[in-house]
């Protein structure tokens, strides 16, 4: 194996890495301790594990964003780079791109993100579910469903399927 293949490996490694920490961090945090903190009765207690935990997966999902833009960078060139780039590829390519930068927007919203009024507007209510963790996870999952797509791609303009 060479110096570059090595990298390569290693670039998709940590890629894959951050997106188990994203997204199965996000689904804990959002489909089972969020459910569990809302049924308590000590609402007291509840902010102080709601802020402790947000604050503690916050840095986890920081690193990620980092390790997400360092590792996509390096790969999205290692495959434009050679002949399986097709335009199809670069138009998929971009969409993920699209989204992760959209699910990066809404992580570092989520610190600032605030219970919705019951009187709010109907633009209110729209901004606030294009800003939810609901919403992130689903995205993560259409950006992996993406890079899924993206590798049938690649390989099959490589002959490789």
């Amino acid at each position: 194996m060479s110096a570059g293949q090595l990298l390569l490996v290693v670039m998709l490694w940590a890629h894959v890495l951050a997106t188990i920490v994203w997204l199965g961090g996000g689904a804990y945090s959002t489909l089972i301790l969020a459910p569990q903190l809302r049924g308590l009765h000590d609402e007291e207690a509840a902010a102080h594990i709601r802020r402790g935990t947000g604050a503690e997966f916050g840095r986890w999902i920081n690193a990620a964003i980092v390790v997400f833009i360092v590792s996509g960078v390096f790969l999205t060139f290692d495959r434009l780079a050679n002949r399986g780039a097709t335009p199809a590829y670069g138009i998929v390519l971009a969409f993920k791109v699209g989204l992760a930068c959209w699910t990066f927007a809404i992580a570092q919203g989520l610190r600032r993100r605030r219970v919705l009024r019951p009187d709010a507007g109907w633009l209110a209510r729209v901004r606030w579910q294009l800003g939810s963790p609901r919403l992130l996870l689903w995205l993560g999952a259409i950006i992996v469903l993406l890079a899924a797509v993206l590798k049938v791609l690649y390989e099959a303009a490589l002959g490789g399927t």
